[in-house]
């Protein structure tokens, strides 16, 4: 299996040389045990030791006698940890799957934690983040896994590497993009453009889960995602006793997915999905803190009415979102004019990915002043503000440029400092008057 880099490796390298737990967060199949493996590879046979609790034979030995950990590691030293003066790491993947390994690690923590490191991984992010949460608090930093972005699958695909993304992301991240880098950087990748272009539109309906790339056909594609979806509902999901009716909730996400781009209403997701409203909040939330999903806040520079208005429906893979909505032909996807929320939910998606690899995490919302006045995509990140419009479109409408202007017009007395401001589309490169620019899709990959 072809192993490429993956965009959170850095911050994960830099978790791993710190004292704390670190905890990969993430859905099934987004490469968790396949970076720290990767990681580990490196490391002597003497100084690391796996537990994979997926397997019932160790959760039982672990269960069954409380020094069964601390024994496995001090056999694999060939000595007491006690005696420990280099660095030693201990992974524990499935983590969630045995309540007891929580009290066992924070014990090794707290008695070891200047050579000991702890990894642990889980497919399961909701019973991980309950179970540290109650017994791990001040003790854990955790790292969100998602599926590849768009720059990961260039990657895989022998298309281009990351680099030209990252400097790109970075650009835009710490608000020094300018016309001259900008017009250099795309200029650099042009020669590679036209596979970017055909992979941007092949991921509108394509998975970027990894094992999508590695192991399974293109053809074989839906089949996985509907196992995915079976497995995610039927293990993850039906093992929380929050969750209460499964097939409820089963309903509740595919309606998410039909509603991509579109304001969540809770009133009529419960009536669509046949569950109160009440319910319906709840299983929304079930959704966020597994990362299948998240959902988009308004822009207001009031905390309490941004909290308060509807938010947007987005998904972390485009593939699973077009699975749950039954795999509409992309004919009919083009005719119903959903191409365009597809295109919307791929680019912000991998915002929101990139975003999360910063030392300090940007924070996305959207704004809606109006029908005619609405930005996509607002980016708060280092102090600066920045307005994104996103379309699925080789040429650019007036009204674009009109809404990122009222956008700075109603917001021009507010102190708000908004270095430029983007518009991603499938055309060319072109830099206006105020420091608009619009940036072709493909430069992302």
């Amino acid at each position: 299996m072809k192993i490429i880099p993956r965009i959170y490796d850095p911050l994960f390298k830099r978790s791993l040389a710190g004292p704390l737990i670190t905890v990969l967060l993430g859905p099934r199949q987004t490469g968790k045990t396949t970076t720290v493996n990767n990681f580990l590879e490196s490391v002597s046979p003497d100084r690391k030791f796996y537990l994979n609790l997926d397997s019932s034979f160790e959760r039982d030995r672990v269960a069954g006698r409380e020094t069964y950990l601390t024994d496995r590691i001090e056999e694999t030293l060939g000595f007491k940890l006690e005696r420990l003066t280099e660095r030693f790491y201990l992974f524990v993947d499935e983590a969630q799957k045995l309540p007891l390994i929580f009290e066992i690690v924070k014990m090794l923590s707290d008695r070891y934690s200047h050579n000991l490191k702890i990894i642990l991984t889980g497919s399961s992010s909701l019973e991980l983040l309950d179970k540290t949460s109650e017994t791990l608090a001040g003790r854990i930093q955790f790292l969100r896994i998602y599926p590849f972005t768009l720059s990961e699958a260039a990657t895989y695909e022998e298309i281009d590497d990351s680099e030209g993304s990252k400097t790109l992301y970075d650009l835009i991240f710490s608000g020094a993009l300018s016309r001259d880098n900008l017009s250099g950087l795309i200029e650099q990748q042009k020669p590679k453009s036209n596979r970017k272009k055909d992979l941007i539109e092949r991921l509108l309906t394509r998975s970027l889960f990894p094992p999508t790339f590695s192991k399974i056909e293109e053809a074989d594609i839906p089949r996985w995602l509907n196992d995915y979806i079976d497995t995610y509902v039927e293990r993850d999901m039906r093992s929380l006793k929050d969750i209460g009716n499964i097939e409820g909730y089963r309903r509740v996400v595919a309606q998410l997915a039909a509603r991509v781009g579109g304001l969540m209403d809770f009133h009529a997701l419960g009536a669509d999905s046949g569950v109160t409203q009440v319910t319906a909040k709840k299983y929304v939330t079930v959704w966020q803190e597994s990362l299948i999903g998240f959902l988009l806040s308004p822009f207001f520079l009031n905390l309490a009415t941004r909290i308060k208005k509807s938010k947007k429906v987005y998904f972390f893979d485009n593939a699973l979102s077009w699975a749950l909505t039954g795999f509409k032909d992309r004919r009919l996807l083009e005719a119903a004019g959903e191409s365009g929320h597809l295109f919307e939910n791929l680019i912000i998606s991998d915002f929101f990915k990139w975003g999360a690899t910063l030392e300090k995490p940007a924070a996305f919302y959207f704004w809606d002043k109006s029908c005619v006045s609405e930005i996509d995509l607002v980016i708060s990140s280092q102090g600066l503000t920045i307005p994104v419009e996103i379309k699925y479109s080789h040429a650019l409408d007036k009204k674009v440029l009109q809404a990122i202007r009222t956008f700075k017009e109603n917001h021009q007395e507010k102190n708000l400092e908004v270095p430029f401001s983007l518009i991603i589309y499938r055309g060319d490169f072109m830099a206006f008057e105020e420091n608009i620019y619009a940036i072709p899709s493909w430069a992302f990959c």
